[in-house]
């Protein structure tokens, strides 16, 4: 009976619902591992593992820093008033950054997602809707703050 009892008090792991590993890879990759940090850190979250979620948190951010440190040693900056297309027409450039992407992403899903949520079939399965038009909803807004920035 007390068994009982207490299994009714736990919230069943089904009900839970967290991002699935394809989306925080897939993210990490498309967008930043920042990003698919934030993801794996809500599922952590969801699931009661608050001090994990900060742990990744904190290792995207420290990643994404450290890269772009080191990507600016082997890739000089280009001018100071460089227009995104001469950014962007830089090959070297978008090959190491997919390059290092890819590397955080893998670390993410294949370390600490694996680490931290070995039973990810255990849980329900959330949407990437809500993400995709945040992400999407801040890129239109600080699009537009350049702009207008710019226009100046």
């Amino acid at each position: 009976m007390e068994f009982e009892e207490q299994e009714e008090l736990q919230p069943r792991r089904s009900n839970i619902a967290i991002y699935p590993k394809w989306a925080v890879l897939g993210f990490s990759i498309v967008f930043s591992t920042v990003i698919g940090s934030i993801l794996l850190m809500l599922n952590l979250r969801a699931i009661g593992n608050k001090r994990a979620g900060y742990i990744v948190l904190f290792f995207g951010i420290a990643y994404k820093a450290i890269t772009v440190f080191l990507l600016r040693l082997v890739i000089p900056p280009p001018k100071a008033n460089a227009t995104m297309q001469e950014i962007l027409s830089n090959p070297k450039l978008i090959y190491y950054s997919l390059a290092v992407d890819l590397l955080g992403a893998a670390i993410l899903a294949e370390y600490f997602f694996k680490k931290y949520i070995p039973n990810s079939n255990d849980y329900g399965r959330k949407g990437i809707g809500v993400p995709l038009l945040v992400i999407f909803g801040l890129t239109m807004i600080l699009g537009l703050l350049l702009q207008s920035l710019a226009a100046k």
